[in-house]
């Protein structure tokens, strides 16, 4: 991996953990009212996705993540319901980059903590 791909996904990460951290609408407990989002990217194309919905409090939230890697976790952000994940072929959620799309069901509660959506 090159100097400046390193660069790169380490300030994305980095600007992933601050905005989930300021941007979260509260904490929840585990698995008790809404989980958070694993995106596994089987298409191996996708580098940024939108998910829009509501989250634990029931306001309605939408957010861009960049996705690093084969798998990301969506932390600091709870969703529950139905779930639209929008994916992109850049780390900017640029509808000129569309990839494709996918509604997904988040449970409000289940064992664990996260619900995995794939591209």
């Amino acid at each position: 991996m090159s100097v400046r791909k390193k660069t790169a996904t380490t300030v994305a990460a980095a600007a992933l953990a601050f905005t989930g951290v300021l941007g979260s609408a509260g904490q929840s407990f585990a698995g008790s009212n809404g989980q958070q989002i694993r995106f596994h990217d089987t298409s191996t194309v996708v580098y940024s996705i939108r998910i829009q919905g509501y989250n634990q409090n029931g306001a309605s939230v939408s957010g861009c993540f960049v996705t690093p890697s084969r798998d990301t976790w969506i932390n600091g952000w709870w969703w529950k319901g139905e779930v639209s994940v929008t994916f992109y072929r850049n780390n900017s959620c640029s509808f000129a980059t569309y990839y494709g799309d996918e509604i997904v069901w988040v449970p409000t509660e289940q064992s664990g903590d996260w619900t995995t959506v794939y591209s």
